[in-house]
């Protein structure tokens, strides 16, 4: 681990107890170190207090759709949009955002290993669900994770080279505070036709709509791309990409019961894919 850590909550250097791997600063705060599988597991920065924890037998489900290739299309499409830019480089920190259970770290890497076989990348994640932490430790071999708040990150600035958010909104001023100057983010997000065929069942008046690129401020658009394709789903599957939006809290229970019993050909899959620099300080 070469991306130093800092106290999340007084923003002082963290150092290892030496009987375990346990974090302290010299404030006193202390950050337990969960063990998952022989050396692996993940520190424990803090808890959300409203957690989006999925069941067990979501998080299975969400791991056996996205594993079996559902999402090649799009890591395809991130690699391509990243390859111009790591050209020559020979080691790379990357935090993913929000990580949930690691797939994009694991998959996205093993994509650019494909292109790049000499790029090192040292991989971070973090989520603040102790069920998606686990399932990532678990899979995972050299991921470094935390649980933590994407309102308090547990990273010195400056950290990273890049950065990916994929499939969810970027909040706040940490995960860009984190990125290095000059450094890359490269972010994901759902277009208008994007699960047309599930949308159209919860949202009764659905219009479609452009998707606006929003950057920070200290984001400097680089590349931007469109990406779409359809897939068959069935209807377990249809539910479980149901449950990984923002909106599944707005199907009932008969609804849910519906998507499960039928099965969807063609659904829509749509992204924007884009990609942004850090500027540079003056």
């Amino acid at each position: 681990m070469t991306v130093s850590l800092q106290c999340p909550i007084c923003r002082q250097p963290l150092s290892q107890y030496l009987t375990s791997k346990d974090l302290h600063c010299s404030n006193k705060h202390q950050f337990p170190f969960t063990q998952v599988h022989e050396e692996r597991g993940y520190w424990v920065f803090g808890k959300g207090k409203k957690q989006q924890v999925l069941s067990r037998a979501q998080m299975r489900s969400r791991l056996f759709l996205l594993s079996g290739g559902l999402q090649a299309s799009l890591i395809e499409a991130m690699t391509a949009q990243l390859m111009p830019e790591l050209s020559g480089q020979s080691t790379l920190s990357w935090l993913d955002y929000e990580s949930a259970e690691g797939f994009y770290l694991r998959a996205l890497a093993e994509s650019l290993a494909q292109q790049q076989a000499e790029l090192t990348l040292e991989r971070y994640g973090f989520a603040e669900a102790d069920n998606a932490l686990f399932a990532a430790a678990k899979a995972g071999s050299d991921e470094v994770y935390a649980q933590c708040s994407s309102k308090g990150l547990p990273y010195v600035d400056n950290s990273f080279d890049l950065l990916t958010v994929i499939d969810k909104p970027l909040k706040g001023k940490e995960a860009v505070r984190v990125l290095k100057e000059g450094g890359l983010a490269l972010i994901v997000i759902p277009a208008s036709r994007h699960l047309w065929q599930l949308r159209t069942q919860v949202f009764a008046d659905l219009a479609e709509k452009e998707v606006s690129i929003n950057l920070p401020k200290e984001l400097e658009l680089v590349a931007s791309t469109r990406i779409q394709w359809n897939a068959d789903v069935d209807g377990e599957q249809a539910l479980t990409l149901l449950d990984m939006t923002p909106y599944a809290w707005r199907a009932n229970d008969k609804l849910k019961s519906k998507i499960a019993r039928e099965s969807i050909n063609g659904l829509e899959m749509d992204y924007l894919v884009v990609l942004a620099r850090k500027s540079r300080g003056e």
